[in-house]
């Protein structure tokens, strides 16, 4: 008997985003594959960079949605930002099969949202109709996103499954302990001003008791490079995952300057919940993913313009909460993927 496959299709990949669904699937059996829709420019970058694996995958893709074309009845997880205008497009493709959608976007009646280029009212209406009467279920990461969709559209509260991202076993080692630095601060992802890399260099490089690692890389990167600071220090990238939550584990605070903008903020953060597993006490700005996450026992929500006094008194008082940092570790056993796979379930079906 053929192996049944579910497809995930993004505009860019995001696998580690379906640790649980994987989990789930592989528990029954059905094998589970990546695609993405995303394909004209990557295989432009694929030229000009000489990139022979990057122009294969794109062969990959290319082939998978004209197979969508002669086919019928897969299963596939789309994940499209909102009001994005090339669902136009996908929908031609995807007509033919059961569609799942997942989203972390949380503000769903129009005023905020990524995609606000060739927004016109045909547009709007695809995703009405897409929402309300094409997908077979939705999969949204917050609770927020899940009241938003059903405050902006008419779609059954059942129609929609609140799935946390989660953690694999890796991240969960009860024998392995490692001392946290005193006044210890990390910051992990992409190194943009959005996420305040300015800001968090210019404080810290004023601060003789303090330490800063950023982890990371992007256009921010470049400030780094002027940096004289001992008590900054700047890492590209870690592909040892290993090595990544030894260093997590050395540092007391996760520190997330998120600054809103008009198309973007702060979603559900991996970073913040393979933090806590560590007992890495995150502080973020109050956006709606680290809200989503961080309540007063296990974390600190600030306003973007409080965010650098709080670490000013942390640094100060250079006393670390244990309790805290205990009770983070405790939270993040709730997103382990034996638990977050059950909420997938609706796939299924």
């Amino acid at each position: 008997m053929r192996q049944q496959t579910i497809y995930v299709l993004h505009k860019n990949g995001a696998d580690g985003h379906y640790n649980a669904l994987e989990h789930l699937l592989d528990k029954e059996h059905i094998s589970i594959k990546y695609r993405e829709f995303s394909i004209v420019s990557n295989f432009f970058k694929s030229i000009v960079k000489l990139n022979l694996n990057l122009f294969k995958k794109q062969c990959v893709n290319t082939l998978f949605l004209l197979y969508l074309l002669i086919s019928k009845g897969k299963k596939i997880v789309l994940g499209i930002a909102p009001f994005d205008s090339k669902l136009t497009r996908l929908k031609s493709l995807l007509k033919h099969h059961k569609i799942f959608y997942h989203t972390s976007w949380a503000c769903w009646d129009g005023t905020f949202h990524p995609k606000s280029k060739h927004n016109t009212p045909k547009v709007k209406q695809y995703w009405k109709d897409f929402l309300e009467k094409d997908v077979a279920h939705i999969f949204a990461v917050t609770h927020k996103s899940k009241t938003q969709l059903t405050e902006n559209f008419e779609i059954n509260s059942e129609k929609i499954s609140v799935v946390y991202h989660s953690l694999n076993n890796s991240f969960f080692r009860s024998s392995h302990h490692i001392d946290k630095k005193p006044s210890s601060f990390i910051y992990l992802g992409r190194m943009l001003p959005q996420k305040g890399i300015p800001e968090l260099i210019t404080f810290f490089s004023k601060q003789e008791n303090a330490e800063l690692t950023l982890v990371g890389n992007g256009p921010c990167t470049a400030d780094m490079t002027q940096l004289k600071n001992s008590n900054i220090r700047h890492i590209d990238f870690i592909k040892n995952k290993e090595e990544l939550i030894d260093l997590i584990a050395e540092h007391e605070y996760l520190v997330l300057f998120s600054k809103k903008t008009s198309k973007w903020e702060e979603l559900f953060g991996m970073v913040i919940i393979e933090c806590m597993a560590q007992g890495t006490i995150p502080i973020a700005t109050n956006h709606t993913g680290p809200k989503e996450i961080i309540t007063e026992d296990v974390g600190y929500l600030c306003e973007e313009h409080e965010i650098l006094k709080v670490l000013d008194q942390k640094i100060k008082t250079g006393t670390f909460d244990i309790e805290r940092s205990e009770k983070a570790k405790n939270v993040a056993k709730s997103y382990h993927v034996e638990t977050i796979s059950n909420y997938w379930k609706a796939i299924l079906n």
